[in-house]
């Protein structure tokens, strides 16, 4: 019994350092000098090389892929007993297709600011909504579609470093805020007023001919959903390594 118990306990130990020891850093993720003057061109390579991993996936890296992104529960309530809109098992697509158009870094500090560009982002999902649209009373619940094209973000990151149980740093985000700006836009709300044809597409057609002013009550909590999202898979995707190894010093 006892040696049975001392050889659990061996495993045991092995897998927890197992775990927390870095793995070998692969070939489709560029590693950058962290003194290098023209860092941000080499971080911009290196998301460049790892998007095709995005679409796809890695699992043997931990890598998720975005195709489709999963947001939470989005909530959003307008004043006393105004507009209530709640959004669930919202897939979105096209995530991957980002194009980094600026990038600031500062590895001093560990922080780093870009302003991205999605082309277009299709989205499905369930929805459920109580109130007043554009002075139109609104309600329903079933199957929701979403186009948005050439939407715009801007993100802030915040990491900072970590030591394992070896003693080797790892980077951790502990901030990501992004806030998006969506040039075209249209939504489709299925089922409002139980199905009824004519109230629906009045309401459809009311929505997408004011899009702007419809979407200032998801936007806050599309940007959170994004942010928590986007936190979670950068950290499952750099967790793994050192901070030697994704920015070594020569």
């Amino acid at each position: 019994m006892a040696h049975s118990t001392t050889i659990f306990a061996l495993v045991l130990c092995a897998s927890i350092i197992g775990c927390t020891l870095a793995v070998d850093v692969p070939d489709f993720i560029h590693v950058c000098k962290r003194n290098d003057p023209h860092i941000e061109d080499c971080i911009r390579r290196s998301v460049d090389e790892l998007k095709p991993k995005l679409v796809t996936g890695e699992p043997t890296y931990n890598i998720p892929s975005l195709e489709p992104l999963l947001l939470k529960e989005l909530i959003a309530t307008e004043g006393s007993g105004g507009l209530k809109i709640t959004a669930r098992e919202i897939k979105a697509y096209g995530a991957s297709n980002f194009y980094i158009q600026k990038l600031r870094v500062d590895m001093n500090t560990l922080r780093f600011a870009m302003d991205i560009l999605l082309p277009h982002l299709y989205i499905e999902g369930l929805y459920e909504i109580n109130g007043k649209v554009l002075l139109l009373p609104i309600r329903g619940s079933g199957p929701l579609t979403g186009n948005f094209t050439d939407a715009t973000g801007s993100v802030k990151i915040q990491a900072a470093t970590s030591k394992d149980i070896n003693g080797d740093d790892h980077i951790t985000l502990n901030e990501f805020r992004m806030r998006i700006s969506i040039r075209k836009g249209s939504l489709n709300l299925e089922n409002l007023f139980n199905g009824d044809p004519t109230l629906g597409t009045v309401i459809n057609n009311a929505i997408n001919s004011n899009f702007d002013a419809f979407l200032k009550e998801l936007q806050p909590l599309i940007e959170k959903a994004l942010s928590n999202a986007f936190t979670d898979i950068s950290n499952k995707i750099v967790n793994p390594f050192t901070y030697n190894q994704l920015f070594p010093a020569f």
